[in-house]
């Protein structure tokens, strides 16, 4: 899959009334998340529809899964995900304590449309957790390039907080691919522009373009 093209896909019955609930959800995951936001049925395929699940589940950066009417196929659905580690978020409109007891212990979000903002801010919180968890080896790595950047450039910048770095981040890897970790320039290119604070200061911007000069030929 491609750095465009990271999947939430969601688990829920193929219910009319649910329909307009799912579409609601995806518009929004997409506009505030820029993930791609699909189901199982959204395509018309030639294979087996179990077979369409289980490539989505497997493909999914994140997953989320309504459980409300415990519906069987959920319930089985989410078992595979779980069997594959993902992280899934687990929502429903029934009341917790109706949700079947092995998945009790587990956090639920649950909706209410007549209280859509409460629901979509903790939809939110969960999903930019999910998200941010895949990258915080990265801010490491970026602190590694901006000490050899600071070494060689002799340019004193600040540093942009943890926050700020992995949600600049998740925004560039929807337009390119984050760089391999032999290489020394492509990092240096993707993480010096996310790790300093002030990156449109214009001595700095110059800073980086002579610092990035200095690797020779690259790709």
């Amino acid at each position: 899959m491609s750095a465009a093209q990271r999947l939430c896909f969601v688990i829920m019955p193929f219910k009319p009334e649910l329909h307009y609930f799912f579409l609601y959800l995806r518009e929004h995951i997409e506009r505030t998340h820029r993930l791609k936001c699909e189901r199982a049925d959204d395509q018309v395929l030639t294979i087996p529809i179990l077979d369409k699940i289980l490539g989505s589940i497997r493909a999914a950066d994140l997953i989320i899964a309504d459980c409300t009417g415990r519906n069987p196929n959920v319930f089985y659905e989410i078992g595979m995900a779980h069997a594959y580690e993902k992280k899934v978020i687990l929502i429903t409109s029934d009341e917790i304590r109706d949700t079947p007891s092995d998945i009790r212990h587990y956090e639920f979000i649950k909706y209410d449309l007549a209280n859509h903002l409460e629901f979509l801010a903790k939809m939110d919180n969960a999903i930019r957790n999910i998200l941010f968890e895949r990258y915080q080896g990265m801010y490491e790595q970026a602190l590694d390039v901006l000490r050899s950047f600071r070494r060689a450039s002799r340019v004193n910048v600040d540093v942009a907080t943890r926050e700020v770095f992995l949600q600049r981040v998740l925004n560039a890897e929807t337009t390119s691919p984050l760089p391999a970790l032999e290489d020394d320039f492509g990092q240096a290119e993707f993480y010096l522009p996310k790790i300093i604070a002030e990156v449109q200061d214009a001595a700095t911007m110059t800073a980086i373009t002579t610092y990035l000069s200095s690797f020779g030929s690259h790709p």
